[in-house]
């Protein structure tokens, strides 16, 4: 709560809990477990949710006693869209149930570039079509939803099929990257990880703006641990 107001906190949001569990595991040096799709689907079936948050079943009431007490319509469940990771999130906020629902890209399309103020200086913001079609999908009517866990699976596959040639792009160019998808960079380190390919990473990392790295935590831990492995 913050001046009677209920604050998304982003730490329970699946992409960052998705980070923390790669991150602790990188960190103790052993393999990660589980993708995106099995450990999404982990969160639903193991955790409470509420408003895109997910909660251990002793802190959800305190969450549930305070949203019955304010007003809908005074949460703040504001974000910044700077980069793809602040912009899918915040797609998906808009899209779940308790908010908008689904919804066209004609309706969509004016709400997200007014939010599309001040993308990160290096960050090659992809169109809002392109995050769409990569990350959610499309109903009878034209509306995007949230796909549900059954689904997700192959959309998950699909888009780190389309950012991994991206970043081989990166990788087959030469020079300082000047723009880039933080999202590509992120799926070819996990990629390059998984395949030891510690020179690859450090590479790569050492083309990038030392901006991006120092503020992305999962970067910089990935650069941080290849440089002591090549």
């Amino acid at each position: 709560m913050k001046n009677d107001h209920i604050e998304v906190v982003a730490e329970r949001q699946a992409y960052l809990l998705f980070d923390r569990m790669v991150a602790y595991h990188i960190m103790q040096g052993i393999p990660v477990p589980l993708d995106a799709t099995d450990f999404y689907r982990g969160l639903d079936e193991k955790f409470l949710k509420r408003d895109n948050m997910y909660f251990l079943p002793d802190q959800v009431n305190e969450y549930d006693t305070a949203r019955i007490t304010t007003e809908v319509e005074n949460i703040q469940f504001e974000m910044f869209v700077t980069n793809e990771k602040s912009a899918i999130s915040w797609l998906y906020q808009q899209l779940d149930e308790q908010f908008c629902g689904p919804q066209t890209y004609a309706e969509l399309q004016p709400k997200f570039m007014q939010e599309v103020k001040a993308v990160d200086k290096y960050e090659q913001m992809p169109e809002l079509a392109t995050i769409l079609e990569e990350n959610f999908l499309q109903d009878e009517k034209g509306r995007w939803y949230i796909p549900d866990v059954t689904k997700e699976g192959d959309l998950v596959k699909l888009r780190e099929k389309n950012l991994w040639k991206e970043f081989e792009g990166y990788m087959n160019s030469k020079g300082k990257l000047k723009l880039f998808r933080s999202e590509a960079i992120r799926v070819g380190f996990s990629r390059l990880w998984k395949e030891k390919n510690y020179k690859a990473i450090v590479d790569i990392a050492e083309r990038l703006p030392e901006q991006t790295i120092q503020e992305d935590s999962n970067l910089l831990m990935y650069y941080d641990i290849s440089l002591g492995r090549v």
